[in-house]
């Protein structure tokens, strides 16, 4: 009869210690629940030496007094052996509760739905780069006398249109501005003549520069990874412009042009972080070649660019703005006229010249080697002196070497371009006029390298 009373109790306890087992939870120590990838996950070990735990108490009928204890008296802490105690992540894990699997489908989509809105937001509210928001970019042309500043400026409204850049829209700032833009394209693109030179100091000509590099060789927004089938970002940016049209004599400090504009200008240039230099390759042609000077005017380009190069970095110097050996100015160093003749076969002869199938026109395939080319051919030029000047005062990264046509060359819609026939300009009497509106090359990019765009690998 005891043992069969005992039997009875025993199997009326079992239930009940089912019952203290879900209640306790699965961190029972060494219980069947607490085992991940093979492991007893356990509590931490105490900081304090282990104590005996209070007995358990038994359970009760609902509303007894031990259940009253229960509710009122917090657990006490549990203990365990300091052997195989596993880290807090794993002990994370096993207290949470067992989600269904409905839910974790919900709680995936749920992250993918927030993943792919963050991205449509970012990819609807992108605001241009530091880059575009940066203050007023002060561009200073800079080259001797007939070297192609003005005709470069003019170029630059024909040079945005073309889809290679993106697409881009030129903004005057004021009325001034937009009437001397205007007056240098309708010479050069309706009248077909080029503009006159410079004579006396122009008002800045100031104007904004709006564009959308998406899908260009320039953008930066390529090189980013974006979700398959979400929208690709645009890449817009917008920079403000000023430039100065300076009489290209008055970058000779030695001229009387020069002593009326040289405190001003250099004061101008060391003001300014961007420098677009034109470098008028003819001219070494005409004052070093081999029937020597050709022309009353034996100045050469260094003539334009030693002394006040010289004045800009005593500037800085005073000014305490030296970025360690070198200036804090970008310089873009613009090989002019390479639609002429002398320029182009001398490319030609280097091996440098490639059509480019997209506009059927020829361009130069390193601006630098030809740069360099040129340096070798005269000796007694003034091109090396150039060359070691601005690889003594700009650093490396800061300097970009372009090839650049104001004009173009001549395509034929039918044969397209023939190299014994290339060039669009036809001397008719005293006066000089293009066989066609210019095509310029390369106008634009001096300008993005100052802001820093420059072409990306597609």
């Amino acid at each position: 009869m005891v043992d069969d009373a005992r039997s009875e109790r025993a199997k009326d306890a079992e239930p009940d210690r089912r019952q203290q087992d879900r209640e306790q939870g699965p961190l029972d120590v060494l219980g069947r629940s607490t085992l991940v990838g093979g492991l007893a996950a356990l509590p931490p070990p105490p900081t304090a030496p282990p104590t005996s735990a209070p007995p358990r108490p038994r359970p009760g009928p609902p509303g007894s007094r031990q259940d009253r204890a229960r509710a009122t008296t917090p657990p006490a802490p549990r203990s365990a052996p300091e052997d195989g105690a596993l880290r807090s992540v794993f002990l994370e894990k096993v207290d949470e509760p067992a989600a269904p699997a409905h839910a974790d489908k919900r709680a995936k989509s749920g992250r993918k739905g927030d993943v792919e809105q963050r991205e449509k937001q970012e990819a609807s509210s992108q605001e241009p780069e530091d880059r575009s928001s940066s203050p007023e970019s002060t561009i200073t042309l800079w080259g001797g006398m007939q070297s192609g500043k003005s005709t470069l400026l003019a170029a630059l409204s024909r040079a945005v249109q073309d889809p290679l850049y993106g697409k881009w829209t030129i903004y005057p700032d004021d009325h001034a501005s937009q009437k001397f833009l205007g007056d240098l394209a309708r010479l050069l693109y309706r009248e077909r003549k080029f503009p006159n030179a410079t004579l006396t100091e122009q008002r800045p000509v100031r104007f904004t520069l709006a564009g959308d590099l998406t899908g260009t060789r320039f953008s930066r927004a390529g090189r980013r990874l974006f979700r398959r089938g979400a929208e690709r970002a645009r890449d817009l940016t917008e920079f403000k412009v000023t430039v100065r049209d300076l009489p290209g004599e008055a970058f000779d400090l030695r001229s009387q042009t020069g002593a009326a504009y040289g405190s001003r200008l250099i004061k101008d240039l060391g003001a300014a972080r961007s420098m677009v230099y034109v470098v008028d390759p003819v001219r070494e042609w005409q004052v070093n070649g081999d029937d020597g000077p050709v022309t009353k005017d034996a100045r050469q380009n260094a003539d334009f660019f030693t002394e006040v190069l010289g004045g800009v970095a005593t500037e800085i110097n005073m000014r305490r703005e030296r970025q360690g050996n070198f200036l804090p100015h970008s310089i873009a160093v613009c090989l002019a006229k390479f639609d002429d003749d002398r320029v182009f076969r001398f490319a030609c002869e280097q091996g440098n010249v490639r059509v480019n199938p997209r506009t059927g026109q020829p361009e130069v395939v390193d601006a630098k080697r030809l740069f360099d080319g040129l340096c070798n051919a005269f000796p007694h030029g003034s091109l090396r002196e150039i060359q070691q000047q601005i690889e003594q005062f700009f650093a490396p990264e800061r300097v970009g070497y372009f090839v650049c046509s104001a004009v173009g060359f001549w395509v034929d819609p039918e044969r397209g371009f023939d190299f014994e026939n290339p060039y669009l300009i036809n001397h008719v009497e005293d006066s000089v006029r293009f066989v066609a509106p210019p095509r310029p090359v390369n106008v634009l990019e001096p300008f993005l390298f100052l802001r820093g765009f420059g072409p990306t690998q597609s």
